[in-house]
C-alpha cells in the first residue's frame, strides 16, 4: 500500500502542474494537466467540478495519495506592499488587522477579502516597517476546497518569486543586493526586485511570447523596470546588480534568450537560469513542472522571508456538526408540519371510529332487550276487536266524578267516592257545614245532570233522583245512578 505523499502544486490558466515530494527529486512523480479554456481565467477555478475530476483522475493514474499540498499562487494573483505605519496608528492591532482597517480607505485591493501575510522589516519608537503579502481570499479557498475534496489533510500557501530567488542565490551564490527576477510565463511576463533579499517591487504584464517582437517588447520592459528602480525609487542611487531569466514559457525558445535578448541588456549582468544543472532535474520534465521542482528544492534552504495566510476554515468535524443540525431541524419540521397533522387527523378518525362503534353496541343492546312482538290467533284478534268496540260504547265514569266535583263549593266537601259498574251508581261521602248546604249540594247535582221528560241530552246522565241518608249530622251518604 502506497504511503500518503506531499505534492507541490503550480495552477495557471493554461495548465495544473504537480510535483511530489521525494528525499531524491529524481524519483518522484509529476504530470502537466492541460486545462480545457474557461476551467481557470486570471488563476480563479471557474470550472471547480471539471477541475476536481481532472485532478483526481491524474493522481488516480499515479496512484498518489495526498498528505499535505503547497500551492504556489500565481504572480498575477499576488501583490506586494510596502509599509511604513505610524505606531500611533498601528497601536496594539497587528499589521494585517490595521489593513483590514484602512481597506478603501488609504489602502485598496481589486478583491473583496484581502488574505494578508507581512514580514517585519524595520522599527523603531515612532514607525514600523513592514513588506506585506496580499492577495484574494476566496481564491485561497477555492484551492483549499478542490485540494481537500481530494483528500489532502493540510493546503498551505507559497510564493513562486521567493522559490526563485532562494534557488538563484543558493545556485549562483550570488551576493548582489538589488537583484531582478525576470519570469515568463505563457501570456504573462513578471518582474520582481529584490533588495537586500526583501521583495520591494513587482509588475506583472501581459505578453504574447509567440510573437516575432517578443524579444524587443521583454528588452523594453526590463530596461524601463530597471531605470525606475534607479531613477524613481533610488533618485539614481542605486541600481540593478543582477537580472536572472526564468522562461517558463515553451514558445520562446533558449536560443532566442541568450543570443538576442541578453546581448541587448548589456549594461546589466543577466544570466538565464539553466533547469538541466539543478540536482534531482528530470529529462522529461513538463516545463509545466519547473517551478514546483524549484519550489521543493527551495523548502529545503532556509527561508529568508516566512510567509503564511491563514485562512478561517472550518473544521470537518463542525462541518458535519452543521450538516446533522440542517438534518435535526428538518426532520423537526417534517414532524411539525407534516406528521402533527396527520396524527392529529387519526387521532380525530380514530375518536369518531370510537364513537359510531360506542352506538352501535348501545343499537345492539336496545335491540336485544326490545320484548319480541306477540302474534295472536285469529280467535285472538277477533276478540279483542269485540272488547275494544265495547269499550267505546261504555260510557267513562270519569267524567261523571268530574262534574260531580265541579259541583262542589267551599261549604261542601267530597270525602269518600265508590263506584259500582255493575249496578251503574256511584256513591258519595260528602261533608258540610250545615245540613242546609248538603241538600242544596245533591238538588244542584241533579238539577245540573238528572235526566228528565224536557231535556235528555249528552250532559245529562243521572237517570233518577240521587238517594240520600245522613250517617252523622253533617255527613250525608249520596247514591247516584248513571246512565
Amino acid at each position: 500500500m502506497r504511503k500518503k505523499e506531499d505534492i507541490t502544486v503550480f495552477i495557471s490558466d493554461y495548465k495544473c502542474a504537480y510535483m511530489t515530494h521525494q528525499s531524491q527529486l529524481s524519483k518522484s512523480l509529476s504530470e502537466e494537466i492541460i486545462l480545457p479554456e474557461g476551467v481557470v481565467i486570471n488563476g480563479y477555478i471557474k470550472e471547480p467540478d471539471i477541475f476536481y475530476h481532472l485532478l483526481l483522475e491524474s493522481i488516480k493514474k499515479q496512484a498518489i495519495k495526498l498528505r499535505n499540498v503547497f500551492i504556489l499562487i500565481h504572480d498575477q494573483n499576488l501583490l506586494i506592499r510596502n509599509l511604513n505605519i505610524s505606531k500611533d496608528e498601528l497601536q496594539k492591532k497587528s499589521i494585517e488587522n490595521y489593513l483590514h482597517e484602512q481597506t478603501d480607505k488609504k489602502v485598496y485591493f481589486p478583491f473583496e477579502k484581502a488574505a494578508i501575510s507581512h514580514f517585519l522589516q524595520e522599527e523603531d519608537e515612532k514607525h514600523v516597517k513592514a513588506l506585506a503579502m496580499i492577495t484574494d481570499e476566496d481564491l485561497l479557498h477555492d484551492y483549499y476546497d478542490i485540494f481537500e475534496k481530494l483528500g489532502a489533510k493540510e493546503v498551505n500557501f507559497d510564493l513562486p518569486s521567493l522559490s526563485l530567488f532562494e534557488i538563484y542565490k543558493d545556485n549562483y551564490k550570488s551576493k548582489s543586493n538589488q537583484v531582478m527576477i525576470v519570469t515568463i510565463y505563457k501570456s504573462l511576463l513578471a518582474i520582481q526586485i529584490y533588495e537586500n533579499s526583501i521583495p520591494i517591487f513587482q509588475m506583472i504584464e501581459e505578453c504574447d511570447e509567440s510573437k516575432a517582437n517578443t524579444v524587443s517588447v521583454l528588452e523594453n520592459y526590463i530596461e524601463r523596470i530597471a531605470n525606475y528602480y534607479k531613477y524613481n525609487l533610488n533618485k539614481g542611487n542605486a541600481n540593478i546588480d543582477e537580472i536572472i531569466i526564468y522562461n517558463l514559457s515553451e514558445h520562446l525558445s533558449k536560443r532566442a534568450i541568450e543570443s538576442e535578448l541578453i546581448p541587448n541588456l548589456k549594461d546589466f549582468k543577466v544570466d538565464h537560469f539553466d533547469f538541466t544543472k539543478i540536482e534531482g532535474y528530470q529529462d522529461q520534465l513538463p516545463t509545466g513542472c519547473y517551478l514546483p521542482f524549484l519550489a521543493i528544492k527551495s523548502s529545503r534552504l532556509k527561508v529568508q522571508i516566512p510567509f503564511d495566510f491563514e485562512l478561517e476554515r472550518i473544521k470537518p468535524v463542525n462541518l458535519y456538526g452543521n450538516y446533522l443540525m440542517v438534518l435535526a431541524f428538518l426532520i423537526f419540521s417534517s414532524i411539525a408540519l407534516l406528521y402533527i397533522p396527520f396524527y392529529l387527523f387519526n387521532e380525530e378518525a380514530q375518536e369518531q371510529e370510537n364513537t359510531i362503534q360506542s352506538l352501535e353496541n348501545q343499537l345492539d343492546i336496545l335491540k336485544r332487550d326490545q320484548t319480541n312482538q306477540t302474534t295472536y290467533t285469529d280467535e285472538q284478534v277477533q276478540y279483542n276487536e269485540a272488547y275494544e268496540s265495547l269499550l267505546e260504547k261504555e260510557m267513562s265514569f270519569r267524567a261523571h266524578l268530574i262534574d260531580l266535583i265541579a259541583e262542589l263549593d267551599v261549604n261542601v266537601s267530597l270525602d269518600h267516592v265508590e263506584v259500582d259498574a255493575k249496578s251503574k251508581t256511584i256513591t258519595l261521602l260528602v261533608s258540610g257545614n250545615t245540613v242546609l248546604d248538603l241538600n242544596e249540594y245533591v238538588i244542584r247535582i241533579y238539577e245540573a245532570y238528572g235526566i228528565s221528560t224536557f231535556d235528555d241530552g249528552p250532559n245529562r246522565w243521572i237517570t233518577s233522583e240521587p238517594e240520600t241518608s245522613f250517617l252523622s249530622e253533617l255527613l250525608m251518604e249520596v247514591t247516584i245512578t248513571y246512565a
